[in-house]
């Protein structure tokens, strides 16, 4: 890997200090964030492989903006590792970490039937976990949150276990049952497209399909995949419709492959039904994809910013300006908008008509807009200002009436529905679009990971930050590389697991 020369531009100002990795030898370094020509880069230089530079932001404006709608983290239940060598290289999560989880991801499995260039992992095909460790790594979960509004099981390709099934069941039928509200299956959907018997069964089961779905035309998926795919992820989706399956699409975009495909993407979304949310992830040149899909990052890099512009460029609906950062992990990570449906059937973006306040706060700390009484404060509120307007034109009559017969129905005092009734029937109200940006070695920033609310679940009942384990230590994890050598400095276990810090709201 050749090192990028850090540019020394007289305009060029700088703007913090961070901890970063070297993107050849994974060497934790002293990294600086500069401001130079409107836009935002992540500095660092490796005493062995040299400098590097890499464009975190192409928008220096927005990036500073950002910054503002950082929010206190709540502290999970207990943490698994002591502070002893600092970030990155105390996870586990260790006592610094300033966030919960939110996403967990829990690999049962590196076994696929795809080689996707594009892959942030590095399947080896030997691994399956246990039911005794995937009950042990639930139950250390679960001790750690108490409850979770999700829970993701991945791969690998989760839908190729044995057990595929039992672990599901355990989730939402087993001893944390009503503690965890959903289970969303990370897949290539190929057994949802050719197995009826093993569709009807994943109906069945309850679980969410969380989707590969990157492109809409064909020619896409064999740069990105590795094989073209297209009827394949269209008969899956008539699959999805027919047995009414719950479903999040998540596309990989990578600039110049399908990045002019968002716009289409997302209204194919919104026009699904079984649709409940569209997880946009830019790719990250890492595992699998950092490998070889390019060289390097420089000129492929999509930063949250293009990504705003190209889906109001391919919508011409959906503006930037209806995306801001969830408060939750660090701003640079995760931003969103949600959609609610009009009693016409149109969805128009939350931000258009309620207080932006109110409506971050309805995200605060979590990845699903939360369905207790600040939710119905805000379209309260929303609706208030709507009926106190000068004067009301014909769209803000439809939202009036719309909010209005969602909340008489949803929050009613004289027939009150329970907590998981009311989240049903706002998620049939309601569409979430996230842009979720991983990082690589290049742009990794341990200010961002000590925020991160995706983590990985071990079933030792370490949790590992997603960016951290997938550029230092999957590749040495014993589960998928038995002959690795052990992580470096290896990280300090708490003597009993369980320290706990009281909870920040």
């Amino acid at each position: 890997m050749q090192p990028v020369p850090a540019k020394r531009d007289r305009d060029a100002a700088f703007f913090g200090f961070t901890r970063s990795i070297c993107p050849s030898c994974k060497k934790v370094l002293d990294a600086h964030i500069v401001l130079r020509g409107g836009q935002v880069f992540l500095q660092k230089k490796c005493p062995s492989h040299g400098p590097f530079e890499v464009l975190i932001s192409s928008d220096a404006d927005y990036y500073l903006r950002s910054l503002t709608y950082t929010k206190p983290g709540t502290y999970p239940l207990a943490f698994e590792t002591a502070v002893e060598h600092g970030c990155p290289s105390d996870c586990g999560l260790c006592e610094d970490h300033l966030q919960h989880t939110c996403s967990p991801i829990f690999e049962i499995n590196d076994k696929c039937d795809l080689t996707c260039p594009v892959c942030i992992v590095r399947n080896q095909q030997g691994y399956s976990i246990s039911m005794d460790h995937f009950r042990q790594g639930v139950d250390k979960l679960m001790a750690k949150e108490g409850e979770l509004p999700t829970l993701i099981l991945s791969g690998g390709e989760p839908t190729l276990h044995p057990q595929f099934f039992d672990f599901i069941d355990y989730c939402l039928r087993g001893p944390h049952a009503g503690h965890i509200k959903r289970v969303l299956i990370s897949t290539h959907g190929k057994k949802l497209a050719r197995d009826p018997r093993f569709a009807e069964k994943f109906k069945a089961s309850g679980a969410y399909a969380s989707l590969q779905f990157d492109t809409l035309k064909p020619g896409v998926y064999p740069k990105l995949r590795g094989v073209e795919l297209i009827d394949q992820k269209m008969k899956a989706i008539e699959v999805i419709r027919e047995l009414d399956i719950p479903t999040v699409l998540v596309p990989t975009i990578s600039k110049g492959d399908n990045s002019d495909e968002l716009g289409d993407l997302i209204n194919f979304g919104v026009e699904l039904p079984q649709c409940s949310s569209i997880v946009i992830q830019p790719m990250a040149h890492t595992g699998d994809g950092g490998d070889g899909f390019h060289a390097t990052p420089t000129g492929h890099r999509l930063t949250m910013p293009e990504v705003h512009e190209l889906i109001e460029r391919g919508t011409g609906w959906l503006k930037k300006e209806h995306f801001h950062p969830v408060p939750c992990s660090h701003p640079s990570c995760y931003t969103a908008t949600y959609l609610f449906r009009m009693n016409d059937g149109r969805y128009l973006p939350l931000p258009e008509f309620v207080d932006v306040r109110q409506y971050l706060d309805a995200m605060v700390n979590q990845t699903i807009i939360r369905t207790d009484d600040k939710l119905e404060r805000m379209i309260l509120d929303s609706i208030t200002s709507l009926w106190s307007a000068t004067k009301i034109g014909e769209d803000n009559q439809v939202i009036l009436d719309s909010l209005k017969g969602f909340l008489s129905d949803t929050f009613n005092s004289r027939n009150p529905l329970t907590v998981a009734e009311i989240e049903r029937r706002t998620e049939t109200r309601a569409k979430a679009i996230f842009i979720h940006a991983f990082m690589d070695p290049w742009d990794l920033d341990v200010a961002r990971l000590k925020k991160c609310c995706t983590h990985y679940v071990m079933p030792d009942g370490r949790l590992m930050p997603g960016c951290s384990y997938n550029n230092l230590y999957r590749h040495k994890d014993p589960r998928f590389f038995p002959r690795a050598e052990p992580v470096s400095p290896e990280p300090v276990r708490l003597d009993d697991g369980h320290r706990r810090l009281p909870v920040i709201s």
